[in-house]
């Protein structure tokens, strides 16, 4: 577990410098400067990679330095925004739920993460999986491994469209039961985590 908030700072910078072109946009957000037609680009590509609204993707860049263990409760409320839009959408938009879902996927180990005082770039797949190789408990690996690779079948049916409507409901079915094992196991570490204060 990461417990020196300066190491936040520098997980942070090391982010940026491997995705330099934030660097200008991180700023423009932090001091309230208006975005260019790149900033917005790069601002939507974040968003769309991570499955979350241009609001929740720019209150995370704004806030990229701070550590992450201040964040735990921004990213439990994401989780269960993403998580319970998804379950309202299932009748009326199979596209917006398959990304809805894999935002919460995201919102879920990045609440995991910030518990551990991690920070990962969600935007990042890679860094995902790196994530739960490195940091959840080998017992839940499988599971934390199952669930990113279920809920990006579902992010790529968001661009994609490419599930018939059987295969879809099998990856909404598959994905929400694995968020659902995943979320008791995230939520037991965030009691534990505040019950110590």
């Amino acid at each position: 577990m990461n417990t020196n908030p300066e190491s936040n700072s520098v997980s942070s910078y090391t982010y940026l410098r491997e995705f330099p072109e934030l660097i200008p946009l991180v700023r423009k957000l932090i001091e309230e400067k208006p975005l260019d037609d790149i900033d917005r680009f790069n601002l939507n590509d974040l968003a769309n990679a991570v499955g979350w609204s241009i609001e929740d993707i720019s209150e995370e860049l704004r806030n990229i330095w701070r550590d992450p263990l201040d964040r735990v409760d921004r990213y439990k409320n994401m989780f269960e925004k993403y998580y319970e839009n998804a379950i309202n959408l299932i009748k009326k938009d199979p596209q917006q739920v398959a990304e809805k879902l894999w935002g919460a996927v995201a919102a879920l180990i990045k609440l995991h993460a910030s518990l551990k005082r991690v920070f990962i770039a969600a935007w990042d797949h890679g860094k995902l999986y790196n994530y739960v190789t490195n940091s959840i408990e080998r017992v839940h690996r499988d599971l934390f491994y199952n669930l990113l690779t279920s809920g990006e079948v579902l992010h790529r049916y968001f661009y994609e469209e490419d599930l018939d409507k059987e295969t879809f409901n099998i990856f909404w079915s598959k994905t929400l039961q694995l968020l659902d094992e995943a979320k008791q196991i995230v939520y037991k570490l965030y009691a534990r985590t505040f019950s110590r204060e």
